[in-house]
Parts: C-alpha cells; sequence; structure tokens
C-alpha cells in the first residue's frame, strides 16, 4: 500500500488537532509539525479522506440534534400562529417560518433522491462497461 492510501500516525496527529484547533497553522503546531508540512498533508488523498470522515460524523451528530429541536421549533411557531392573542405581525412571521422551513425541507429531499439515481445510474453504467470489456476482452 502506497503512502497516499493511508494515513500516518503523524497525519492522524494532525487530523485530531484540525478537529479542535480554527486554523491549519495552529493545528500543525499542536500536532508538532511545520505549517509546510500539513500543508502537503491536506493535499494527501489519505489525509482528505480521514478528515472528511470525521467531518461527516460531525455533521451526522449535528444533523440529528438539529432534527429534535426542529420539532420544538414547529410546535413553537404553532403556538404563536394559534395564538389569539398574539399580534397579526407574529402569526404571519411564525407561519412565514414554517413555510419557508417546510420548502427547504421538500428541495432538500427531491435533490437527495435526484442524486440517489444518478448515483445508481453511474453504478448501472460502471457495471455494464465491466461487463462489455469482460465480454470483449
Amino acid at each position: 500500500m502506497s503512502e497516499n492510501d493511508t494515513s500516518t500516525w503523524r497525519q492522524r496527529r494532525f487530523i485530531a488537532a484540525l478537529l479542535v484547533c480554527p486554523t491549519i497553522r495552529e493545528a500543525a503546531a499542536q500536532a508538532g509539525i511545520g505549517e509546510s508540512t500539513a500543508w502537503a498533508y491536506m493535499r494527501q488523498p489519505a489525509v482528505q479522506q480521514e478528515l472528511a470522515r470525521y467531518q461527516d460524523a460531525t455533521l451526522s451528530a449535528a444533523s440529528l440534534r438539529l432534527a429534535d429541536a426542529m420539532q420544538l421549533a414547529i410546535d413553537t411557531f404553532e403556538g404563536v400562529m394559534k395564538n389569539s392573542t398574539a399580534s397579526d405581525a407574529a402569526k404571519v412571521s411564525a407561519a412565514r417560518a414554517v413555510l419557508d422551513g417546510g420548502l427547504r425541507v421538500a428541495e432538500l429531499v427531491v435533490l437527495a433522491q435526484r442524486i440517489a439515481r444518478l448515483e445508481s445510474m453511474e453504478d448501472e453504467d460502471e457495471d455494464f462497461t465491466e461487463g462489455f470489456v469482460a465480454a470483449i476482452g
């Protein structure tokens, strides 16, 4: 396996520092490497992939928390919209927030479905190409 396929312990130490430091310069210092080495690491596929895995995990955890909080937000907006003593401006503002959020979610669902279809088509195309090459090879 080449050096580009797996990260070294120094690169993993740098990646760990990146997760808690606001800049590459500070992460490099915390990891005990030079800034130019840090930038070289950032160009290596193994480091990029490992960093992407950490970022994906962080985003997944944040998404779960946001999903939980969204229900409370929707309940709050519904409460304002149904409150007979709330001003018309407050009701309109709450309704607008619910509609805007709903439209964004709908757009994301449609985009996710389209991406899944494209990825499926790409996988089918790769399978076809491999089968074709094997048949004529």
